[in-house]
């Protein structure tokens, strides 16, 4: 038995029956217990013990492939840290990664969780995925439209969970910008960052400078204090349903969910068309949420959609904090909050 206290953003203690450090992806795999990878272990909260093997990725490595016209192919480890690779691609002028900087966690992870930020989205830059099929113990190259990219979703976390494990991913950046500063919340935008130590036309560095500001601002260094980040999804609702909370929350913004859409025949865009993207954190704003403190946890002081642990916390106990907050939004906005974070 191992504790995954340090394995995990949110600082919790939870056992693994079996512990391995994975540090090639030719390494053997036990096939006769519960399999779980872990990356940087900053989207997931361990309520329980795990009753198999936890295996950390910590394969990594980022190299070109090939140079397309104005676009490079670039592929990275599943182990890679996240953020440094968005720094290598800065650092080398190549956009495409800019406005996800300072997100924790790995490669692998954010293909699964399809992260996205100020515009700019994982599924949007993934040319393909090469996963290990560990039923043949065979490596396979998947496009970018069998990942099923959809919004803080993916293939990865349905049809393939727990029948692949990805190996790499190959984005493909572009040489010349092509990010979008017009992104603005009811906290802050890109614009008027930029503004403070910039003139147009901004550089992919401005722009990644930015970003790293306003979440250095805006969200708590999980280095420091236990975090996950965003714990829920932001909800879709109808044009109708937006107008009716517009009347009820002062200064709701929405925003269009056109981009975190990926056509397939099944995808649900054909359902969500006269829908909109609303944020969480202005109803858990409304409703009292921001900084408010239930024994060992809280929501940060200046972000109401992530939740820290303070201190000695149990999974458990978060996962019930995080439980009051939806069934708080359930009975005053009928809505049902979907966990961005996985819960173990």
């Amino acid at each position: 038995m191992i504790d995954l206290f340090p394995y995990n953003t949110l600082q919790v203690h939870a056992q693994a029956k079996n512990f391995i450090e994975l540090n090639s992806p030719d390494q053997l795999l036990p096939t006769d217990e519960p399999l779980l990878f872990l990356g940087g272990g900053a989207n997931i909260l361990f309520t329980k013990d795990f009753p198999g093997t936890v295996a950390k990725i910590n394969f990594s490595g980022i190299k070109v492939i090939k140079e397309i016209d104005s676009d490079v192919l670039v592929e990275a480890a599943a182990g890679q840290n996240w953020h440094d690779l968005v720094m290598w691609s800065v650092n080398h002028n190549l956009s495409g990664l800019e406005n996800m900087a300072l997100i924790p966690g790995t490669v692998g992870a954010a293909v699964v969780g399809n992260i996205a930020a100020y515009g700019q989205n994982q599924g949007d830059v993934v040319n393909s995925v090469r996963v290990l099929d560990l039923s043949t113990n065979k490596a396979v190259n998947l496009s970018h439209q069998d990942c099923r990219f959809f919004y803080r979703d993916s293939a990865f976390k349905h049809e393939f969970k727990d029948k692949l494990l990805i190996i790499s991913v190959t984005y493909r950046l572009s040489k010349k910008a092509h990010f979008d500063t017009a992104y603005h919340s009811r906290y802050e935008s890109l614009e008027k960052i930029l503004t403070q130590f910039a003139t147009p036309p901004y550089t992919i560095q401005q722009v990644a400078n930015a970003v790293i500001k306003i979440r250095t601002v805006k969200m708590p260094d999980w280095t420091k204090i236990g975090t996950a980040g965003s714990f829920f999804k932001n909800p879709f609702v109808s044009r109708q349903r937006l107008i009716e909370l517009q009347s009820q929350i002062k200064e709701l913004q929405f925003y269009p969910t056109e981009k975190m859409l990926y056509p397939h025949p099944d995808d649900p865009i054909f359902k969500r068309t006269d829908q909109v993207k609303i944020p969480t954190g202005r109803l858990l704003d409304e409703l009292g949420w921001l900084g408010k403190k239930i024994g060992n946890v809280s929501t940060f002081e200046k972000h109401a959609l992530v939740i820290v642990n303070l201190g000695g916390a149990t999974g458990a106990e978060i996962y019930e904090y995080s439980s009051l907050m939806r069934a708080d939004i359930k009975k005053n906005f009928d809505i049902d909050l979907e966990y961005e974070v996985h819960i173990i």
